[in-house]
């Protein structure tokens, strides 16, 4: 079987998965013009908490549910499956075991980005992938990271095998959306219809409200 050559990752905690998400993940397809994107829900963050309200397993099958419209969208459970935190390197590592003549797009927004070099070991993901830095609306400034090599999404499009070490930025206007936002809207047994795909809506309001203690 050919193995698709453009191909995006997209990590998170998707505690719980919400439009924001699924914006990002199109907006790849459609201005990158990607043949895949894998979406790697984590099973236990590297640096930060998760809210306890869903399993992985579940938070897992809410974002599988959420795609599943698209068959071009898959949902891997590389991190959901391990006992253990996953880092993106390991990810980036997994990608290479099974992909090893590829190389990934790491997709993120501009606030992940800044943070990069804080990741665990860090800088060896300019040699295992390139990133595509997304903005929300009303968000333009992207923290300048060194050493990695800036591309213009004319380039990024006409490019042939490019290897790994380039950032793209993307203006995709995304939802002002956060997970935090959406948990506490759920806690206060407000509607998620604007801010969560409808076909998991109801059950991600009933399980945060009713775990919150509401």
């Amino acid at each position: 079987m050919k193995v698709a050559s453009r191909i995006g990752l997209f990590g998170g905690s998707f505690d719980p998965p919400h439009l924001g998400h699924e914006a990002l993940v199109r907006a790849a397809l459609d201005q990158l013009k990607l043949d895949q994107v894998w979406v790697v829900p984590a099973g236990q963050p590297v640096h930060r908490n998760l809210s306890g309200h869903a399993s992985a397993e579940l938070r897992m099958a809410w974002a599988q549910e959420m795609f599943s419209d698209s068959p071009n969208i898959c949902v891997k459970d590389w991190e959901v499956s391990q006992s253990e935190p996953v880092a993106a390197i390991d990810t980036l590592k997994q990608f290479r075991d099974i992909c090893p003549d590829t190389v990934p797009v790491w997709l993120c927004g501009a606030d992940s980005f800044a943070t990069m070099e804080q990741w665990v070991d860090y800088p060896k993901h300019q040699k295992a992938c390139n990133v595509a830095v997304f903005s929300r609306t009303g968000e333009r400034a992207v923290k300048e990271l060194s050493n990695w090599e800036c591309l213009s999404l004319e380039q990024w499009r006409l490019g042939n095998s490019i290897g790994p070490g380039h950032v793209i930025r993307i203006d995709a206007d995304l939802p002002d959306i956060s997970a935090t936002v959406v948990r506490n809207m759920a806690a206060e047994g407000k509607s998620l219809e604007r801010l969560v795909n409808s076909r998991i809506c109801k059950e991600v309001e009933s399980r945060y409200r009713v775990e919150s203690g509401e």
